[in-house]
């Protein structure tokens, strides 16, 4: 069954506070005996005690609203001690809102626990009040209503920290704008569990969403254009899917459509930052990122590029601008955007048509030396064909015989078989000089 008919002292023991687990005895003890009425009302007064003392954490740590619902919570709680019954009819209609305000000025709930916690309170009032009912019928709850209301009670409340809201946004949104914040989602998320997300609401994980999404393009805040925005977004993504993927859907499709193009470029590096995203994301958002990196100014499409273009929906039209690119614009790509991969087959085609030893130097130094873990066997053997089936000028360069001993080194290619290939491809003078430097046998 579900955790509704978890076992009670589990459901207590998920109660934050001491002191919330003592108010929740009471409600368990009655309903073990089968006193479901008294349970009920027992229940509401723990909601209601953990709630005080929830806005009283608050006002302690000088949250302005909670200082502010404490103060005037104080205030009736002294005009009581003197007597005075206006302070009595204050702390009667304070009970009586009390949900209405921590759903209102301090987002402790969702609509749904709204809903849960309401109904609990007017249960409250069947059971405690016999002018509600009939003459001499008095209300008789289930155990099961007894029992759900206990379990709204722990779940929405009494297990919950103190801060749901503004406060709690305002909070992790601090630790995520920290210049020290990774930027690695794995490394994000365990940041992230020492924050208030550590026991969220759906509330919450949406509240923060919307703030960080339109944050990033909000110019002055303090998530502004800063990507670790991304490894946050992908850390819920890892730990709150069922909630967090609908709403990043929803949110980052509208702005990648809203946004102008002057902010666009920088979008683009929050959706290349969360690349899971992009398949999130509708039709429209979609193309509008294409369009971007086939047309984009490339100082403005770069940053992005690595991102983007590693996902299906994208690489297309990745590849295809990057197949214009030039040595320099490459060499930029691969050494400050860490494009080795994307870059990989347009190396290779600049090699290809190379014509003199200092092209072919210039490419194997900048371009095919630091890619060389991303090349596969194929793509060396295409490079020692080259010289036989495009005519490319290899042979001699002191680079590709640099390239040969680092495949050799590597043993990508057993130096048998890599033998073989230079005698096939005119580069027979490779093997003399590689057999010379072999130890004797």
């Amino acid at each position: 069954m579900t955790d509704s008919l978890a076992d009670l002292d589990a459901l207590a023991l998920k109660c934050r506070a001491e002191r919330s687990r003592d108010y929740i005895s009471e409600s368990i003890q009655c309903y073990r005996a089968g006193a479901y009425r008294s349970s009920i009302v027992n229940t509401w007064i723990a909601v209601v005690f953990d709630l005080v003392d929830k806005i009283r954490e608050l006002a302690v740590a000088n949250d302005p609203i909670g200082l502010r619902i404490n103060t005037q919570y104080e205030t009736y709680v002294t005009q009581i001690n003197q007597g005075n019954d206006q302070g009595v009819k204050n702390a009667l209609e304070f009970e009586r809102t009390i949900l209405a305000i921590c759903r209102k000025d301090l987002d402790f709930f969702d609509h749904q626990q709204m809903t849960d916690l309401e109904r609990l309170r007017e249960d409250r009032h069947q059971c405690a009040h016999p002018s509600f009912q009939r003459a001499g019928v008095p209300h008789r709850p289930s155990a099961e209503l007894a029992r759900l209301h206990l379990r709204n009670a722990v779940e929405h409340v009494l297990s919950q920290p103190p801060v749901q809201g503004r406060s709690a946004i305002a909070e992790i949104i601090t630790t995520i704008a920290s210049e020290y914040f990774p930027k690695d989602r794995v490394q994000a998320a365990t940041v992230l569990r020492q924050t208030p997300l550590a026991n969220p609401s759906d509330a919450l994980i949406r509240g923060l969403i919307d703030a960080l999404v339109f944050g990033y393009a909000t110019a002055g805040g303090p998530v502004h254009e800063k990507l670790q925005v991304g490894a946050a977004l992908s850390s819920l993504l890892d730990t709150h899917r069922q909630v967090a993927e609908p709403r990043i859907a929803q949110q980052m499709s509208a702005l990648v459509r809203r946004t102008d193009d002057n902010g666009f470029p920088a979008v683009a590096r929050l959706v290349a930052a969360a690349p899971e995203t992009i398949g999130l994301i509708d039709n429209a958002a979609q193309l509008r990122l294409i369009e971007f990196l086939r047309v984009g100014p490339e100082a403005d499409v770069l940053p992005a590029m690595a991102g983007l273009g590693r996902h299906p929906l994208m690489s297309e039209a990745a590849r295809t601008r990057i197949m214009g690119f030039g040595i320099e614009r490459l060499v930029s790509a691969i050494q400050e955007h860490g494009m080795a991969d994307l870059a990989k087959d347009r190396a290779l085609d600049l090699l290809s048509a190379s014509g003199s030893w200092n092209t072919t130097n210039d490419v194997f130094d900048r371009l095919l030396i630091p890619i060389f873990p991303s090349l596969t066997r194929e793509d060396i053997e295409r490079v020692i064909r080259m010289p036989r089936e495009t005519g490319a000028d290899l042979l001699g360069a002191t680079m590709y015989r640099n390239f040969i001993e680092q495949v050799s080194t590597t043993g990508t290619i057993p130096d048998a078989e890599l033998d073989v290939l230079l005698n096939e491809n005119h580069a027979d003078y490779l093997v003399r000089i590689r057999q010379r430097q072999r130890p004797p046998v």
